[in-house]
């Protein structure tokens, strides 16, 4: 499939506003428009990767582009079509590396890398479009939060699965049950390709979003590894399917000096955990998500 790449950089910033969390929204807003991978590696660049066929007649790309979404950002971006080469092959050579997460207590890979046995759990994922590799911060906490907890007999419910990574671990950590969310169409075929890849089974398998859990029976475990505006919207539709002394799980939002209740307000990065008395008054909290371009392409 021939692969159109878009260069983002940063003209302009608000101060408070990280570079690594501006470019978490943007591949977020991004991905809503075709655009199927993304690395920042050199914490400089936004690339982003649309397969070709799906640029002409977007408008929603266009209207992306050319749209102000977040007060006091600019950004500019040129575009290149990539030559038609082997994507697998070059993810395998550069970007997706086996990780260990927890204390050697879990080994990430993809089925081209070698396993090791000294480690006692091994969850094994597909490069593909879907997100959640472990590579990303916030999907690494996550696990390796839950590798530190008990997670036998619970019933799990993981949104915005992505991959399934999270709740592939929660199964292998002796979850009885897994509910996984996301929607992407994309992933729910990836997900169930990794289970089968780290021999579990997903009991149930949703692409929808947070509305298909009206009617679900209650979770002891949620996972949510989003975005903060999503997390925020999605918070009391988590609440009614929680059962008594549940726990959910959050990861995606960077600063919470602006939640209402906050206890600390320098900033700093929030842990990934949150119990169940996350309420619906932080839904105030959430920020408008997106860039003002400014574009070296005069089409995008």
């Amino acid at each position: 499939m021939q692969y159109t790449c878009y260069t983002l950089s940063v003209v302009r910033r608000p101060e408070t506003l990280e570079t690594e969390v501006l470019f978490d929204l943007l591949a977020s807003e991004l991905a809503s428009v075709g655009f199927d991978s993304f690395d920042s590696q050199d914490g400089e660049h936004l690339l982003a990767y649309i397969p070709t066929e799906l640029i002409e007649g977007n408008e929603a790309l266009t209207e992306l582009l050319s749209t102000p979404i977040l007060e006091g950002v600019e950004l500019s971006y040129s575009s290149e079509q990539m030559p038609d080469i082997n994507w697998n092959e070059e993810w395998e050579k550069h970007y997706f590396q086996p990780i260990v997460l927890g204390e050697e207590a879990c080994l990430v890979r993809a089925p081209f890398h070698a396993p090791r046995p000294e480690i006692p759990l091994e969850v094994i994922i597909e490069p593909k479009m879907a997100f959640g590799t472990g590579n990303h911060e916030t999907t690494a906490l996550v696990g390796s939060w839950l590798l530190e907890h008990d997670l036998t007999g619970l019933r799990v419910l993981d949104m915005g699965c992505g991959t399934g990574i999270l709740g592939i671990i929660a199964l292998k950590r002796g979850a009885r049950h897994l509910t996984a969310i996301d929607i992407d169409p994309w992933a729910y075929d990836n997900v169930q390709e990794n289970a089968q890849l780290s021999g579990v089974t997903i009991q149930e398998m949703i692409c929808g979003d947070a509305s298909s859990l009206e009617g679900k029976a209650p979770y002891d475990l949620i996972l949510a590894n989003i975005t903060r505006n999503i997390l925020l919207e999605d918070m009391p539709r988590y609440r009614t399917v929680m059962a008594p002394g549940a726990r959910l799980v959050l990861s995606g939002f960077y600063a919470i000096k602006s939640v209402p209740g906050s206890k600390k307000p320098d900033g700093k990065k929030i842990s990934p955990a949150a119990r169940s008395s996350a309420s619906a008054s932080s839904r105030s909290a959430a920020a408008s998500a997106g860039p003002r371009w400014s574009s070296s392409s005069p089409n995008p």
